[in-house]
């Protein structure tokens, strides 16, 4: 996934229109396409154009296109992702804010030894701030606001071309609505199994908050959105916007999210439905944290042997999880696995407790904060599965205790 690409639009771009309470999105229409490529085409040879000019530079000149009354908004977002792919970066040998510290107190101390009928040369104190610096007064005003956003310079260009741009501007609306989410149900359906594998890796990968019911050609899958939580969470919201594609790569999906929209915060709902392509789906990397728990669980050189689970564990009738990691006992043939909930809501962590207590055959270890604020004694010591509520970085000796039968240091 490229830089332009793992971002999306901002809500207030988006082109809508409501009929009774159902959000639509209005896509590219086939007339109206033609002059979405030339406008993002224009947006992208300008950007090309301007690597090593200031954004200020860019910014005019993107201004300077010609755009009508009517597609101001389709244009802004065309820009937003063209913006998405461009670095800018402070080009200065000297640190602006040093330099600027430096600079103003020999003025203030220059000021002080002038006599009252004397006047402050503001070109020769600069001339000589320069050549002690080997500058010239030109480049020492440069370096002295290097750092301010309009003088960042366009240090580099992630191309595409307008066709596919205008693509993803497509993709990136519906993402954008997600940003005001407050929660999304979603029933998908892939003829591929591995492809749901896949699917909940990276809800999970996204760190979303989620249960997942299957069905009897399919699953039912509810997200939290970022507007369902205490504070609503940009981060968050982007993690979701992020995740649509993978729902959207399924063969079938039914997508329903509930929505607050605009500055009135009207409740709206926003539906979603269509085939997509589940075949030669790309496999999700683990989040940070559990990589770096299976590095150091790893280096512990123990008789249980660690991988990528690629099991779905479910009870009918009450849910299912999707383990992180599975262990596998060289000794004895013994399998287990671990679950990373992270920084869930509590209400996952009682989801997994009833998964645990009602049936649940596994030997698995659901990881939580305890930040949450739940009590490992809930899960009785007869049940196959433990919670493990940590503070901080998973510790791979603790979980190692735990597979080994050991009691939990406390």
């Amino acid at each position: 996934m490229s830089a332009g690409e793992s971002t999306v639009l901002t809500a207030d771009l988006v082109r809508t229109r409501k009929k009774g309470s159902e959000l639509f999105v209005t896509e590219v229409s086939e007339k109206l396409r033609p002059r979405a490529l030339e406008l993002a085409g224009d947006y992208l040879a300008l950007a090309e154009a301007h690597v090593g000019a200031s954004r200020a530079e860019l910014e005019e000149a993107w201004e300077g296109v010609k755009v009508g009354a009517s597609e101001r908004k389709l244009a802004a977002g065309l820009c937003k992702l063209v913006e998405d792919r461009v670095q800018f970066d402070v080009q200065s040998e000297l640190d602006p804010r040093a330099l600027r510290g430096e600079v103003f107190e020999a003025a203030a101390a220059a000021r002080k030894q002038l006599a009252d009928t004397d006047a402050f040369e503001r070109e020769r104190f600069l001339n000589e701030q320069a050549s002690q610096r080997g500058l010239t007064a030109a480049q020492l005003e440069r370096a002295l606001y290097a750092d301010l956003r309009q003088a960042q310079v366009l240090m580099g260009f992630d191309p595409v071309s307008a066709e596919k741009l205008v693509r993803h501007y497509d993709l990136a609306q519906k993402q954008a609505v997600f940003l005001r989410a407050v929660a999304v149900v979603a029933e998908v359906r892939c003829r591929d199994p591995y492809a749901y594998r896949i699917l909940f890796r990276k809800l999970k990968f996204f760190r979303l908050m989620h249960r997942i019911e299957a069905r009897p050609d399919g699953y039912l899958i509810y997200i939290d959105g970022p507007f369902n939580l205490f504070t609503a969470s940009t981060k968050y919201g982007l993690e979701l916007a992020l995740a649509l594609p993978a729902l959207l790569s399924c063969d079938e999906y039914d997508i329903v999210a509930q929505l607050r929209w605009g500055k009135e915060r009207e409740s709206l709902t926003y539906k979603l439905q269509g085939k997509g392509r589940a075949q030669g789906v790309a496999e999700v990397a683990l989040p940070d944290e559990v990589a770096a728990f299976l590095a150091r669980f790893t280096a512990l050189s123990s008789a249980w042997e660690a991988e990528v689970a690629s099991d779905i564990l479910e009870v009918r009738g009450v849910g299912l999880c999707v383990p992180d990691l599975r262990f596998v006992n060289r000794e004895t043939g013994e399998i287990a696995y671990l679950e990373v909930l992270g920084y869930w809501s509590r209400d996952a962590v009682w989801k997994r407790v009833e998964l645990a207590s009602r049936g649940l055959k596994e030997r698995v270890i659901f990881a939580a904060s305890s930040k949450l604020r739940v009590s490992e004694q809930v899960l009785d010591e007869n049940v196959p599965a433990q919670l493990y509520m940590h503070k901080g970085t998973l510790s791979a000796k603790e979980v190692l205790r735990r597979l080994s039968g050991e009691t939990a240091s406390r």
